[in-house]
């Protein structure tokens, strides 16, 4: 890969890290106002509803294609954007923040362990000691570097939930390998919304039977429209255009970004202090990034 194509798969990946950190900032502020089922429903109906002006004659014309390719297709999306989605908001109703952010911080190893067993990837081991070092610093942000709190963390019901929601992603990421090649960008990601609108739809008549509403209001509507546009459309494309670049064990290292852009949107909005630990934990971060996709053997 060329220096500018790499530089442009990175800020691709960058960029996806902080629209999906955007996304969980969004989702608290609008957790009174839209229920979980259906902000996670209209996030990917708005979605579609965007791509398709765009896309909807590609896919008539790839309709052979769609009929032949379908199997990758549909897991793809169950796993990257329905089933992983729906798992996402119920896991928050049983276990712990602490547990959920150590939990989400497997992901990046769990892609390179996926990669290496499924599909006989080499082990990339600039890769792995780079995921290794930014994990480091992931737990240096979650622990405020009181590392005796990971000792007090016991398990409960929703962590089971959590791990089967991260291994989902990490699949995901990793069969990103097995999207149909005759399909671009823009046209597979509108499949993908198709196929996830599926569970979620599901979810949110359930929840909606239970008499759980959306309050409209300019907050609500503006924040699902954020949500629609970043963190599903954009962000989706982004990951989609960057593993495809770089690989899979690489690019979610990326993901390690997210609690550093967290700690840094919490300072902006939130009015928090920048302390001793969060320049550790970004630190080693920044360090663990940049050792994985450093060019060379890996």
């Amino acid at each position: 890969m060329s220096q500018l194509n790499s530089t442009l798969a990175y800020s691709l990946l960058t960029l996806a890290a902080l629209f999906w950190t955007g996304n969980w900032i969004a989702g608290r502020m609008l957790a009174d106002l839209v229920p979980p089922s259906a902000l996670t429903f209209w996030r990917w109906a708005i979605a579609v509803a965007l791509l398709m002006p765009i896309v909807g004659p590609r896919l008539w014309a790839a309709r052979g294609l769609l009929v032949r390719e379908w199997r990758p297709i549909v897991a793809l999306g169950l796993l990257g954007g329905g089933l992983h989605n729906v798992l996402q908001y119920w896991e928050l109703d049983y276990t712990l923040a602490t547990n959920g952010a150590i939990l989400n911080a497997t992901t990046p190893v769990l892609i390179i362990v996926l990669g290496t067993l499924v599909f006989r990837d080499p082990f990339p081991r600039r890769a792995a000691a780079g995921a290794f070092i930014a994990l480091l610093g992931t737990l240096a942000l979650i622990t405020r570097l009181d590392y005796a709190l990971l000792a007090s963390v016991g398990p409960n019901r929703g962590d089971l939930l959590i791990f089967i929601s991260m291994v989902m992603l990490s699949a995901y990421t990793v069969g990103l390998r097995r999207r149909p090649a005759g399909l671009d960008p823009l046209s597979f990601l509108a499949c993908f919304a198709i196929v996830a609108l599926v569970p979620v739809g599901v979810g949110y008549a359930i929840e909606h039977a239970a008499g759980l509403r959306i309050v409209l209001n300019p907050t609500s509507i503006g924040g699902m429209l954020y949500i629609a546009v970043f963190p599903a459309l954009l962000a989706y494309l982004f990951w989609d255009i960057g593993v495809r670049a770089v690989g899979a064990a690489r690019a979610g290292v990326f993901m390690y970004l997210m609690p550093v852009f967290g700690s840094i949107l919490g300072m902006a909005f939130l009015g928090e202090r920048f302390e001793l630990y969060h320049a550790v934990g970004m630190g080693l971060i920044s360090a663990g990034v940049a050792i994985a996709t450093r060019t060379g053997r890996t």
